[in-house]
């Protein structure tokens, strides 16, 4: 069940926009498209062949297979491997020649071959740069020969957004066919355009409709004309968005762009924004972590659980578990459990009361157990239905998901990942009566810049707060 006004998307209900004008390349039906992963696996495979071949012809032995491995792993772990829109053999090659001398001198070493390692490093490194030469030749020719390029919408509608159009009309190497233009809070901007300019469909509200509609596989930011108070809500509506999104003239302190991984458009940098928990073995790790901890805390704190639940019982009586509807991910809602701290009027006091610190109404199990966090220990089984995360922001009961989401900006963002028992904003004090502005940027910017190691140091802070009482 959706909570009202929950939703992601603005639709702005206007009538489908006419074809794209004679200004842009023409969006066609879709057709057959080799996989993405492809080209990284063809050069993962010529890099790691060839440093083996290498090695074996200087010297044999069971070093060739190793040392393909480790070649492969270097050059995945430095983002040689990743996708990008225009690649280039000259940024690639400093990168490439240096761990390739490395791995060499690595097995020369080990073999005491002396200066053979220098015969290794310059035939292997000789046939991967034409081997990479002639594979980003190939997927350039494949880009601007075939049928269909990739649909893609431009978001801004200033100068440099109409230079970044030009380029794509002009360079089908790049494999982009631009389905329109979409105005990101300029107050001029109206749907439509000048007779053969790209149309502008639509603003920045409406991206989720905009990309549904036209089948967007790569949205273009042109952060120079997105207003510095809209590129934030723009880049993170993007995480939920099934399309890449290449940021051109990526501000520094915005997102989460490694600068090594920066590349360039005809000239302007172009990063490609990468949310760590938009791929499949981000979360997969994520959800494995949340099944195994849940697991064992559960069976260790079996004890604890049934002291708590007999304490409860006796100062309250009947009822000791509390059942809550919160929000989490996507808006929808779901029940949540708790060790009941205290009974409330009713359900309305229960949905719509902010929780107070010192209610006469708790009695000392309920306070020993809201003091100490325990009355959340049943949110474990919660984890383990796949309805909250360990980690992640708090839910929040429905009433006032609606009140935050009108009176504090990207509030609802924070719906972009399953809520959490515990999370950024939590190790840093912001629990119960505290600032829901500062709450909700600090758990934006644990999704902005989630990692599986980051999660694990937060968890590591939650048990340190919760036993010592001393704060992260």
């Amino acid at each position: 069940m959706r909570a009202q006004g929950l939703s992601f998307s603005v639709d702005s209900g206007a009538a489908p926009p006419e074809p794209v004008s004679a200004g842009a390349r023409p969006v066609a039906a879709r057709g057959t498209r080799l996989p993405a992963w492809l080209c990284p696996v063809c050069l993962a495979v010529l890099d790691g062949w060839t440093m083996a071949a290498a090695v074996f012809l200087t010297g044999g032995g069971p070093l060739p297979g190793l040392a393909a491995a480790a070649v492969v792993v270097l050059n995945g772990a430095g983002g040689l491997y990743r996708a990008r829109r225009a690649p280039s053999l000259l940024t690639d090659a400093p990168a490439l020649l240096f761990r390739t001398l490395l791995v060499c001198g690595i097995a020369a070493l080990l073999r005491s071959d002396g200066p053979a390692w220098l015969w290794t490093a310059a035939l292997c490194g000789t046939v991967q740069l034409g081997a990479r030469g002639f594979v980003n030749s190939a997927v350039r020719g494949y880009r601007g020969r075939r049928s269909r390029a990739r649909p893609a919408l431009v978001v801004g509608t200033g100068g440099t957004a109409a230079h970044v159009l030009d380029v794509l009309r002009e360079r089908g190497d790049l494999g982009l066919a631009v389905a329109g233009q979409v105005s990101a809070g300029e107050p001029d901007d109206t749907p439509g355009g000048p007779p053969g300019a790209v149309p502008v469909l639509g603003a920045d509200t409406d991206l989720p409709s905009l990309v549904e509609e036209h089948g967007v596989e790569t949205l273009v930011v042109v952060a120079e004309d997105v207003p510095p108070d809209r590129l934030d809500a723009v880049l993170r509506m993007s995480f939920a968005l099934p399309c890449e999104t290449l940021l051109v003239q990526p501000p520094s302190d915005v997102v989460p762009v490694v600068p090594a991984r920066r590349e360039y458009l005809a000239g302007l940098p172009c990063a490609r924004v990468e949310w760590g928990l938009r791929t499949p073995f981000a979360r997969c790790a994520k959800r494995m972590l949340d099944v195994v901890v849940a697991s064992l805390a559960l069976v260790l704190a079996l004890p604890v659980l049934v002291a708590c639940a007999v304490a409860v019982r006796i100062e309250g009586g009947p009822g000791v578990l509390f059942r809550q509807r919160r929000i989490g991910l996507g808006g929808e809602e779901f029940v949540l459990l708790k060790f009941r701290t205290l009974k409330p009027a009713d359900e309305k006091e229960a949905d719509t009361r902010w929780t107070v610190k010192d209610d006469e109404r708790v009695g000392r199990v309920g306070r020993f157990l809201r003091d100490t966090s325990l009355d959340e220990l049943p949110q474990l089984w919660n984890v383990l239905r796949g309805e909250m995360s360990l980690v992640g922001p708090r839910p929040e009961r429905p009433h006032f998901v609606e009140q935050f989401s009108r009176t504090c900006p990207g509030y609802m963002l924070r719906h972009r990942v399953p809520a959490g028992m515990t999370g950024w904003a939590q190790i840093h004090g912001f629990r119960g009566d505290t600032s829901i502005e500062l709450r909700a940027r600090l758990d934006n910017h644990y999704i902005d810049h989630w990692s599986f190691t980051g999660d694990l140091r937060i968890l590591l802070l939650t048990a340190r707060t919760v036993l010592f009482r001393d704060p992260a």
